[in-house]
């Protein structure tokens, strides 16, 4: 496997464990300074907004490759230093317009664009790009066990330490990209449309099913599950860790054997019928209000609910021509990313009155989804 996939894998791997820390630690900061469930949940909503604003501006911006993703580093590395200097609510939204990232946990920024569509010209060879797309999300999961592990051990009252170790893993990001050689392109002009009809059709099809999908996935992020564990059952946040060491350890084993699903089944069966386990395995979690049945559904879900995220990186960065696959990447994670939007302020009002409820609509939107994605592309046997 090329040695630049690996440390793209790393760059990925640096942002999971920034991401999982600051997605569980967020809800007790802004407790510390009495936000209800409500506030929290609409202090992650306004985090998603300007993430989907930074990134749709940051897209635009016609420059190389190299150049674009090295920026985008260094900014991050500064929102993440402004982070550090004061733990209270106006940094933090400081240094999210600043980074442009979301507390939602989940890595949704600009560098995966370009990231992937690098990684995609490595090899034509299907199965080896289903193992270089496996092992860029295996690493992320494996980093967000870490980062659960560490807050599991700390168990910290000031998270100044968390935001220290971010800041310098940030650094080590703009580090690597220094020494990774990206491919020379000049993204289209803003608004410029793909010039393939087929290709422009595929790419909204698909993006109108990946907003159905990001609709509820925004309902139950790590903040939003973090904050369940924390309302509902009472847990301080060394423990939520440990939780989350269980959920990102199984889900990392379970990138492997996406790799080997889909060899055998097929990328789309492969995204559906992973996919639609996951979900009943979700709407299940809080339906017999016992910590530990709570804890088993949402691990029993976590062992299947990514198999589909390596299987979707290597479809769309093939049945997608090479020369639309950059603008095409940007469009997704930028419908992702905004669909996510109303996900935390609907979480955070649920919760006040109905927390199972939040669970119940994921999952059932989530499902929704799976079919109509099957339906669409079950003629695909890549």
């Amino acid at each position: 496997m090329k040695f630049e996939a690996i440390l793209l894998s790393f760059t990925k791997s640096i942002r999971s464990f920034i991401f999982t820390s600051i997605a569980i630690t967020i809800p007790y900061l802004l407790s510390n300074f009495d936000f209800s469930s409500l506030e929290t949940g609409i202090v992650i909503l306004i985090s998603l907004a300007i993430s989907t604003i930074f990134l749709y501006a940051y897209t635009a911006f016609r420059i190389l490759a190299k150049r674009k993703i090295l920026l985008m580093a260094f900014l991050f590395l500064v929102s993440l230093t402004i982070l550090y200097l004061e733990e209270n609510v106006i940094f933090l939204f400081i240094a999210l317009i600043v980074g442009g990232f979301s507390l939602s946990g989940r890595d949704l920024t600009a560098n995966q664009s370009i990231e992937q569509y690098t990684m995609s010209l490595y090899t034509e060879n299907q199965n080896q790009k289903n193992s270089i797309f496996a092992l860029y999300n295996f690493g992320s999961y494996a980093s967000g066990a870490a980062a659960s592990l560490f807050l599991f051990l700390y168990n910290p009252s000031s998270f100044q330490l968390v935001f220290l170790i971010n800041v310098l893993l940030a650094l080590v990001q703009v580090v690597i990209y220094l020494f990774i050689k990206f491919p020379e392109f000049v993204p289209r002009k803003r608004g410029e449309k793909i010039k393939d009809k087929e290709t422009r059709n595929l790419v909204r099809s698909l993006a109108i099913l990946f907003s159905v999908d990001s609709l509820g996935g925004g309902l139950v992020n790590n903040s939003i599950i973090t904050l369940f564990f924390k309302v509902v059952y009472n847990l301080d946040i060394s423990q939520v860790g440990l939780i989350f060491i269980i959920v990102n350890i199984i889900t990392a084993l379970s990138i492997i054997g996406s790799r080997y699903i889909s060899g055998n089944i097929g990328l789309v069966r492969t995204m559906v019928y992973t996919h639609i386990i996951s979900n009943i395995m979700l709407f299940m979690v809080p339906v017999f209000h016992m910590l530990i049945v709570s804890e088993i559904f949402l691990y029993l879900r976590q062992s299947t609910s990514q198999m589909d995220v390596p299987a979707r990186d290597s479809f769309v960065n093939t049945v997608i021509p090479q020369d639309s696959r950059v603008n095409s990447n940007s469009v997704f994670i930028g419908v992702r990313n905004g669909m996510q939007i109303p996900g935390p302020g609907i979480a955070g009002f649920i919760m006040e009155i109905f927390p199972a409820g939040i669970f119940f609509m994921a999952a059932l939107t989530k499902i929704s989804y799976d079919l109509a994605f099957f339906l669409k592309y079950r003629e695909n046997h890549i």
